[in-house]
């Protein structure tokens, strides 16, 4: 904790090498950009045997396959696995002064310190060697990962012989045998960590004009990656290039002077797409283009356009706070992180860990619309129209896979997966979470709603709507006896300690959305004239008594609630069940899901996470306080917050039914989740969701943004504990600034035009500036 309060609001340090943090903060120093990313692993690492580390890098979507191995087997199981794949490292390098390599364990290391500035997007290290024979030089690196090339990561290498002149060897290699650390959590039960040690991928050597690259081949998944390096020094030395079927080192010899500083730079490629083995050649020309125009351009000029890059995203995306410099450095480290982890290619999204660790095996889940994709939404409507486009590009898959489970209408998106096939083993807690379709239905009516995006709207996110809604009408049924309700039976909510249950609060309140939004597009799809239709869309035909059937059941959707108890059942028989006795269990049988088996679990009122609170936050507007209130009371007593995903959401909801003090204590849990090790494993990687979760937590919960049939509202509700919170948001084309004090509230018109909004439930009217005092 102490190192977090060093340097500015701007920057994370680490000034020694502690053993035991080093993975923690291999994943707090990760870089990425959406593309790539690689975990915060010194340089020279693969020399330093005593400390067990992770140098991951990795390409998004880029993943192995292998089929998973069942005891017993049934029909309609996930077939494959998939498993985000560790990718040859570009930041593999060290130095040896007159043939003495440095190393940790040799000589003496001073004046150790590395640094993550946010700001820059830029990892720092410094660092004084003396060697065995007393040669001591200054070593200054930094490195970062492009956005405007997103092939590329660069990396800055300075030289400085201090009390010789002699001769400098600089290494580097980029490696294509890749494994996992083998250490003892492979053998854990514990499913958030990866259980393979390695991937079954090989490597090959190709050539294009001079330049070796590596061409990395799965054995399964039939994808293959491209890898290329380029270095260049200050002296003008040419490297001298050692090639293998496996690896690349490039190794550069330097005539060292006293006080005179070697500049090297290395600039490592990965190809954007993954080919088959005939476009292999197309590829490998392309990414040798690129790394010629980035030689071309320079090391400084490649990271001057860099800074431009990340001020732009900080001028869309930051979030200010006066009163905590410490909370500011945490909610800057989410967003910075955010934004590294989001796929931009429309065939991509976002790993549960971004790409700074193996946990969860790369999978994308249900956390990126409902916990992220309102970030993207609201400060980069583009990113987050590309994250909604890689759901549209598994359309075809999850039409597959709605016609395996036996449902001949509709989709049905996989719970956790890579290339848009279900992997997800254990299915009461995977393929049974069918809100995921309405999860996702959710994150397009959000994007439409907040953007007005017309040719998404009537194009791909029509289509997603229509199919997820058709999905439903046959999964859901009337039951007898039911008060001819809209029943959706057989299902697992949010809370993962609850399995296989009937009409789930959560996924039937969802649903219910995604039908009613579903019948209104397809309402104004009728009305227009056809010659106005996107091309897309001729072929989606949707008949008005198919939006009726819609609409109905929206209107007679179960809701289960108990009369007696006036409280929301999280489904129909939760309260029937014993409450967990939370009293004599023990700290350290937490998570529960580590220390119990599933059936144990389910026998009890307990929850893994937010899920009846979850549904009422995302209709907050449709449900009373009062009920809010009681149901908030109830099922905070008896949830465990095992998820990640949970603290963020009791505390919006805290914030939304007055209890502050709350609100903020959950808000401190979420934003410093990762920096603190609050869940204890975030050396496998972030907790992306978390981190949404901290953003909506500042934007939903503390200044009460809401969209309610179409019409933005603000209900702000500022913290004592500061005295100012600022952000900026995307809004139907408009830049909006809030600015909330203890005093006053006000808005500020960026760009775009008049925007009529709510405050506190009174409509106003926005054209430059506008100021209402807490009073008002």
């Amino acid at each position: 904790m102490d190192q977090l309060l060093k340097g500015t609001e701007w920057e994370i340090w680490e000034e020694n090498i502690e053993p035991d943090l080093i993975r923690h903060n291999e994943t707090l120093f990760s870089l990425g950009n959406g593309h790539i990313g690689t975990r915060g692993s010194l340089e020279e690492g693969f020399l330093n045997k005593k400390f067990i580390i992770n140098e991951g890098t990795y390409a998004n979507g880029f993943f192995e396959t292998a089929p998973i191995i069942y005891g017993e087997t049934a029909y309609g199981y996930a077939k494959n696995a998939q498993t985000i794949c560790q990718i040859p490292n570009g930041k593999e390098m060290s130095f040896a002064i007159d043939g003495e390599w440095f190393q940790l364990e040799t000589g003496t290391v001073s004046k150790h310190k590395r640094i993550l500035n946010m700001k820059e997007g830029i990892l720092k290290r410094s660092f004084t060697w003396e060697s065995s024979d007393g040669k001591v030089i200054d070593v200054a690196i930094e490195r970062f990962i492009s956005y405007d090339i997103p092939e590329i990561l660069a990396v800055s290498y300075q030289l400085t012989p201090v009390n010789f002149t002699g001769e400098l060897t600089f290494k580097t290699c980029v490696d294509g045998k890749v494994s996992l650390p083998s250490t003892v959590e492979t053998l854990i039960d514990d499913p958030r960590v990866i259980k393979r040690e390695k991937l079954d991928f090989r490597t090959h050597l190709a050539y294009e004009e001079n330049q070796a690259f590596l061409v990395v081949v799965t054995k399964e998944s039939n994808l293959r990656l491209v890898v290329g390096q380029k270095i260049n020094s200050s002296s003008n030395k040419k490297s001298h290039c050692i090639k293998t079927d496996e690896r690349i080192i490039n190794e550069l010899i330097i005539k060292g002077t006293e006080g005179k500083t070697e500049r090297i730079a290395v600039l490592t490629g990965y190809s954007s797409s993954y080919s088959e083995s005939e476009q292999d050649k197309t590829n490998i020309k392309q990414l040798g283009e690129t790394l010629q125009e980035v030689e071309k351009m320079g090391y400084e000029k490649l990271k001057e356009k860099h800074l431009k890059t990340m001020d732009s995203f900080w001028e869309q995306s930051d979030i200010q706070i006066k009163g905590d410099d410490l909370l500011q450095k945490g909610l800057r480290f989410n967003l910075f992180h955010l934004n590294q982890a989001a796929g931009r290619d429309g065939l991509t999204n976002i790993p549960a860990k971004g790409l700074t660790g193996d946990g969860y095996e790369g999978h994308y889940f249900w956390d990126t619309e409902m916990y992220m994709l309102p970030f993207f939404v609201y400060t980069q409507p583009k990113t987050a129209k590309s994250l909604l486009l890689y759901r549209y590009s598994i359309l075809e898959k999850a039409r597959n896979r709605a016609r395996e489970m036996g449902v001949e209408q509709g989709v049905l998106f996989p719970w956790r997966t890579i290339n848009g096939e279900e992997c997800s083993a254990y299915y009461p807690a995977g393929t049974a979470q069918f809100h995921i379709n309405a999860d996702i239905a959710y994150g397009v009516k959000l994007y439409l709603e907040a953007t007005n995006d017309k040719d998404f709207r009537y194009a791909e996110g029509f289509e997603i709507l229509v199919e997820t809604a058709r999905f439903w009408m046959e999964f859901g049924d009337y039951i007898p006896g039911k008060e001819n309700t809209f029943c959706i039976n057989g299902v697992t909510g949010p809370d993962e300690y609850t399995a296989l249950v009937n009409n789930n609060y959560y996924t039937n309140r969802m649903v219910k959305t995604n039908l009613e939004y579903a019948a209104k597009l397809a309402k104004e799809m009728l009305s227009r004239p056809k010659k106005e239709l996107i091309e897309k869309t001729k072929t989606i035909v949707v008949e008005k008594n198919e939006i009726q059937l819609w609409e109905n059941a929206a209107k007679k959707m179960n809701s289960p609630f108990d009369e007696e108890k006036q409280l929301t059942k999280q489904d129909d028989t939760f309260f029937d069940k014993t409450v967990w006795d939370f009293e004599n269990t023990p700290k350290e049988k937490y998570p529960l899901l580590q220390h119990y088996h599933p059936l144990m679990i389910y026998r009890y009122q307990v929850n893994k996470q937010a899920d009846v609170v979850l549904a009422q936050l995302l209709h907050s507007k449709q449900i009373s306080q009062e009920q809010k209130t009681r149901d908030y009371h109830y099922y905070e007593a008896i949830t465990t917050h095992d998820s990640s995903l949970s603290r963020s959401v009791f505390g919006m909801m805290a914030s939304e039914i007055g209890e502050k003090e709350k609100a903020y204590r959950y808000f401190m849990d979420t934003a410093l989740m990762d920096l603190t090790d609050q869940q204890g494993n975030t050396k496998d990687g972030i907790h992306a969701a978390n981190m949404g979760g901290t953003w909506m937590s500042m934007v939903y919960g503390f200044a009460g943004v809401a969209l309610q049939e179409d019409e933005l509202s603000f209900s702000p509700r500022l913290p004592k504990e500061w005295q100012e919170l600022s952000f900026k948001i995307h809004f139907r084309g408009s830049r909006l600034k809030v600015t909330l004090s203890g005093r006053q509230t006000v808005y500020e018109l960026l760009s775009g035009e008049k925007l009529i909004f709510r405050h506190h439930n009174k409509k106003v009217s926005l054209e430059e500036t506008l100021t209402i005092r807490n009073e008002d």
